[in-house]
């Protein structure tokens, strides 16, 4: 260890306007990487892996001298971290429970681009949870990822100091809570008392949308739901046959996945869902009827275009026959950057309508319900059948 971390600590200046922490686990993380070739070695490693496909990055040679800097001038900027080497620049935001700006992260690829003309350019988002990330970034992790890299790491480390210094480390991060989720997370408990009104505002939210001219083809009818079944939202219901789910479609949010049987899915964050439900006596006859595999196929091609997310809940184990398909994208997406509530519901009925669109390719969604109305039709004559 080439400079004690007490007076490498001494040397850091807090940032008018700043989370003082923030920049107070940046110096002692970085300090770690410039003091430890291993630790150094085993985060890029792991950052490496974590790059989305065409943005994976060729790690140090044993003869590249990586240089880790805090808080250095890049232009008019000064991010968080860089780490540099020949060929490379890697950039770092670091942000514990304040938000991250996408104009923040866009701006530092541009000043890099023009700092480093001759290296590539990799921008990275480091978070207290993966609801603060970015979109903008090349990659994301989060403090709890760095956690469990440094604690497998631990592992392989015989030497007694640099023991003590990631030993402290992880204490750090883990008196924050900024260390894998304990069952009572430090997150759950700051933003509670915000978070408790989330299911009025949503409500608030989506009974003004109701009335709007949704683009769904066929005879349906917009109904508020309040909470129930974990979800709430809007309800497309049909008027022109017997069941309203044949199919039903819904527009809205999870809030408890149990029912859905998706509490796997939105364990990170809050999804806008379209749902497609089918009442249960539909149940036994659509898996297996030609418009409904059509409908999923396109989905599941046509989506990968979008934002949204198919999901075919059939496919899955246990299975919800309730509540098959899905269309999902998360809702802090959907709502980023908004300030009222006008803003907010205008962002979800627009890409509620996307959705929608993506629904109609095809024409598949039309031949679902004539289907379905087939069935019914069948089992109703077998009813008023003589015995």
């Amino acid at each position: 260890m080439d400079c004690s971390l007490l007076v490498s600590l001494r040397q850091y200046r807090p940032r008018e306007g700043r989370d003082s922490l923030e920049n107070f686990i940046t110096e002692v993380f970085a300090w770690l990487l410039r003091n430890s070739s291993g630790i150094s070695n085993a985060f890029l490693l792991r950052l490496q892996g974590v790059m989305p496909e065409g943005q994976v990055f060729d790690l140090p040679t044993e003869e590249d001298e990586v240089k880790w800097s805090t808080q250095a001038r890049l232009g008019s900027g000064r991010p968080d971290m860089q780490a540099i080497w020949p060929g490379m620049a890697l950039i770092f935001e670091h942000k514990v429970w304040s938000e991250l700006r996408d104009a923040q992260v866009k701006g530092y690829r541009e000043l890099a681009q023009q700092e480093y003309p001759n290296e590539e350019v990799r921008v990275v988002a480091i978070t207290a949870s993966r609801h603060q990330h970015s979109i903008e970034a090349d990659a994301n992790l989060c403090w709890s990822d760095i956690h469990e890299g440094l604690k497998e790491y631990l592992g392989k480390v015989e030497e007694a100091t640099e023991r003590f210094h990631i030993e402290n480390f992880l204490a750090l991060l883990a008196h924050e809570g900024l260390q894998p989720a304990a069952p009572i997370a430090h997150e759950a408990i700051r933003y509670f008392p915000t978070a408790r009104k989330l299911p009025q505002k949503l409500e608030e939210a989506f009974t003004h949308l109701v009335a709007r001219d949704w683009p769904v083809n066929g005879h349906y009818q917009a109904v508020m739901k309040r909470l129930r079944w974990g979800r709430i939202g809007i309800e497309l219901h049909r008027t022109d046959a017997k069941r309203k789910w044949s199919p039903g479609i819904f527009i809205g949010c999870v809030l408890d996945g149990s029912d859905h049987l998706i509490d796997h899915r939105i364990k990170d964050s809050i999804k806008l869902h379209l749902i497609l439900d089918f009442s249960q006596e539909l149940h036994r006859h659509y898996p297996s009827m030609a418009s409904y595999r059509a409908l999923k196929a396109t989905l599941a091609e046509i989506s990968q275009e979008s934002r949204w997310t198919f999901y075919d809940h059939g496919e899955s184990q246990p299975a919800n026959n309730y509540h098959p398909l899905y269309l999902e994208t998360p809702l802090l997406d959907v709502l980023r950057g908004t300030k009222t509530m006008e803003e907010q519901r205008e962002r979800i009925f627009s890409a509620a309508c996307e959705a929608l669109m993506l629904l109609h390719q095809g024409g598949h969604l039309e031949e679902l319900r004539k289907d379905c109305d087939a069935i019914k039709g069948v089992n109703e004559n077998q009813k008023k059948a003589p015995r």
